[in-house]
């Protein structure tokens, strides 16, 4: 069957879509799963198809979740636009387009001589290309056969969802690109998992034993585990690699998903499609890299002391890892060694900075000068709020230098929160005010909740109580709108605080409270130590 829709020609049968007003007329494909959900909703298309029709009639007996049909629908209205489908809350979807058949044309007796010459090269192709396979397999024979689970989304926005199907199969198709390397179709990992939940759905079997029974229902020798977290323009990638002789674990920092997404391929390309490549050398870096990423895992999930034995390991091998320096700083003051803190940081600015930009030496300096704004130490205070104006400005005009939107405006907040604790008001509003400009150049505008929420502070210390609630709802829109949950609980816990000051703590305690609901409801360690600080009421330090 084939039908255009706008300016969309669908042809079902071959499982693409064509733009018509593209002069190349170049086909993008369709999904198989998402070709059989499209198919069934066009065929449907006068009645209501119920989600559970539709995950029995394409996953039949199965056990999957929800989120295989949603992404499904996602792609579709990707493909062919957002009002094509129209959503049945709790009940299920309907295809509500307009379509034009295209009706197929006979062949012309003259095409057929062609047609036959055609079929007859495609088959000299052929032949050669089974004499190539033939010879590149006896070159490829011991490469593993590699396989993409989907990306475990921890990103705290509505921006990322497209990242855990798309995601993987962005990886699947860069790396069976880039390299000679095997890789395992995205359709059959998802349907390998599938069949597994199915099986095991009832057994409580641990990730090595799951991932030990994908290997052999795919006959793929490395399974790639993969998990993106952090901010926009700020991310991690966290990456295990499951072999036969083990796991290794790894992360990339990077600024955008596709980076980081190609960062990984040169990262499996380096290590097994290049073998000559290995050395000692390559081994510590591993090693260095894996306690690396267990830091950081250690780290989020607030274990500090084994993320400073992790992060120290890592440093052992590689003393001039700046990004370990980083974390370990980071861990050492969540545990209260901030003078230690401030002096490792201190050293990585004397150690080259080989990141792009600076990069690094930027963060330390806007650590430094963060932990001194935040963390008093109970010495001169003003002394203090200098020394961290001079970081902060150094970390500014590396941003400056490197153009870089996101590390500008948080040197500018910074800014805006020394000379807020100065006292001077009025240019840390000005400060902020340039902050909230680059934030909205980007395309997560969640970024935009601490400004705001620091030009409410301002506005309570001036006792402007109604321009201080302006600001607060400014910022819950932009976190709600994003459903960006740590921005949700920054704004409730800084409102909390405002009632608490003003001596209403009914107020301040359902704030607190509806801030507790949202961190458990993103079971993250990190957002609901937050919060159960607010209720001890003890200082709410903490290094990000």
């Amino acid at each position: 069957m084939r039908f255009k829709v706008d300016n969309k020609e669908v042809d079902l049968i071959r499982g693409v879509v064509v733009c018509t007003l593209d002069t190349q007329q170049n086909p993008v494909d369709i999904r198989a799963k998402t070709l059989q959900v499209l198919t069934l909703l066009v065929e449907n298309s006068d009645r209501v198809v119920t989600k559970q029709e539709l995950l029995e009639q394409i996953w039949r007996d199965l056990v999957v979740q929800e989120q295989v049909l949603v992404q499904s629908i996602k792609e579709i209205r990707d493909l062919l636009g957002a009002n094509t489908i129209k959503t049945f809350p709790k009940k299920g979807y309907r295809w509500v387009a307009d379509i034009e058949l295209v009706q197929k044309t006979g062949q012309p007796q003259r095409y057929l001589a062609a047609r036959f010459l055609a079929l007859g090269f495609l088959a000299f192709i052929l032949l050669l290309g089974l004499s190539y396979i033939v010879f590149v397999k006896k070159n490829t024979a011991q490469l593993p056969t590699i396989a993409f689970l989907p990306v475990e989304n921890h990103m705290p926005d509505k921006l990322h969802e497209w990242v855990p199907i798309k995601g993987m199969d962005q990886l699947t198709h860069a790396l069976a690109k880039q390299t000679d390397l095997p890789v395992s179709n995205t359709d059959n990992v998802l349907l390998a998992i599938e069949h597994l939940q199915q099986r095991d759905i009832k057994e409580n079997q641990s990730i090595a034993q799951f991932v030990f029974k994908l290997q052999q229902k795919l006959d793929a020798q490395l399974i790639v585990q993969t998990r993106l977290t952090g901010y926009p323009q700020d991310l991690q990638l966290h990456y295990t690699l499951h072999a036969q002789q083990g796991p290794e674990q790894g992360v990339i920092l990077s600024q955008s998903v596709d980076d980081a997404f190609n960062q990984l391929i040169s990262v499996l390309a380096q290590r097994f499609g290049q073998r000559e490549r290995m050395s000692d050398q390559s081994y510590y870096s591993a090693f260095s890299n894996q306690a690396f990423a267990k830091g950081v895992n250690a780290y989020l999930q607030r274990d500090f002391d084994a993320a400073i034995t992790l992060f120290r390991g890592a440093l052992v091998e590689e003393p001039n890892m700046l990004a370990a320096r980083r974390y370990l700083a980071g861990s050492l003051a969540n545990t209260y060694q901030l003078e230690q803190a401030i002096v490792l940081l201190q050293g990585s600015l004397k150690l080259d900075d080989l990141s792009m930009g600076q990069k690094e030496h930027l963060r330390a300096n806007l650590m430094i000068g963060y932990l001194l704004i935040h963390w008093p130490s109970g010495a001169d205070r003003q002394q203090e709020l200098d020394m961290a104006e001079r970081y902060i400005a150094n970390a500014k005009g590396l941003a400056q230098s490197s153009q870089d939107k996101l590390f500008i405006a948080y040197s500018y907040e910074e800014l805006g929160k020394i000379k807020r604790l100065q006292g001077h008001y009025s240019e840390a509003t000005r400060w902020l005010l340039a902050a909230l400009e680059y934030h909205q150049s980007f395309h997560g505008q969640y970024g935009q909740t601490a400004a705001l929420i620091e030009l409410a502070k301002i506005a309570i210390a001036q006792q402007e109580i109604s321009e201080a609630k302006h600001y607060f709802a400014k910022a819950k829109r932009v976190a709600d709108e994003s459903n960006a949950h740590p921005n949700q609980i920054w704004v409730l816990l800084a409102q909390a605080d405002m009632h608490r000051d003003l001596g209403d703590k009914t107020r301040a305690n359902t704030l607190a409270q509806q801030a507790l609901d949202i961190a458990h409801l993103a079971d993250s360690p990190h957002l609901i130590a937050r919060v159960q600080a607010w209720f001890a009421q003890v200082p709410i330090h903490t290094v990000n």
